[in-house]
């Protein structure tokens, strides 16, 4: 019974991290009528069957990853630069679908797509409706894919990129910066100036 049970309880956590590694792979192709990013590419249920078994069956990575600094800097960087490639593409796609109502290019629905994209596994299963905000707030995800799709669109779309050669893909290499040095500020906390004791700021008589 209790093998049963653990079998059932990994299956449903696994379900939920395969939903969650692709979250925005899979809602924002839905929201433009395009196939989802895991049945549209074969590698990605492949990486994502291998982090699950690495996850469950080889947890000493993930103690590796906490003690090795050098190990945690380069796992940053391949998710980051991917998460930076999910971003731009979406935002970039949703450009040319989303038909421009109001302005001359649509703004708001590629931003939104290319948010989602960054950040949507925070928000799978649906039922977790908007919980993920309510009780964390804007997380790190979240925030940056926010920030850097409402710059690479405002930025590739306006007259910001105009005479610059290949525009967008040096937006990209900057939003695939912003998100590593964004991520690498809060996985290092230690780097941090310590806080000032309140008893510091007072005058001595």
């Amino acid at each position: 019974m209790l093998e049963s049970e653990l079998t059932i309880r990994q299956f449903v956590v696994g379900k939920k991290r395969c939903l969650g590694c692709t979250g925005g792979g899979i809602l924002v192709p839905l929201f433009l009528n395009l196939l989802p990013l895991t049945l549209a590419i074969d590698a990605y249920p492949i990486a994502i069957f291998t982090a699950f078994c690495i996850h469950n069956y080889a947890p000493v990575i993930r103690e590796v990853y906490q003690l090795s600094p050098v190990f945690k800097v380069a796992m940053i960087v391949l998710y980051e630069a991917k998460r930076a490639s999910v971003v731009v593409k979406f935002t970039a796609a949703a450009a040319k679908i989303i038909p421009p109502s109001d302005f001359s290019f649509a703004v708001f629905g590629p931003i939104a797509c290319g948010s989602i994209s960054g950040c949507g596994g925070a928000f799978l299963p649906l039922n977790k409706g908007l919980d993920p905000i309510k009780n964390y707030g804007l997380t790190q995800p979240m925030l940056s894919a926010m920030i850097a799709a409402t710059f690479y669109h405002l930025f590739t779309s306006t007259s910001l990129s105009s005479g610059i050669k290949k525009a967008d893909e040096k937006a990209h290499v900057l939003v695939a910066i912003f998100f590593i040095a964004y991520n690498l500020s809060g996985a290092f906390p230690t780097l941090k100036p310590p806080p000032t004791p309140a008893g510091d700021n007072k005058k001595t008589g």
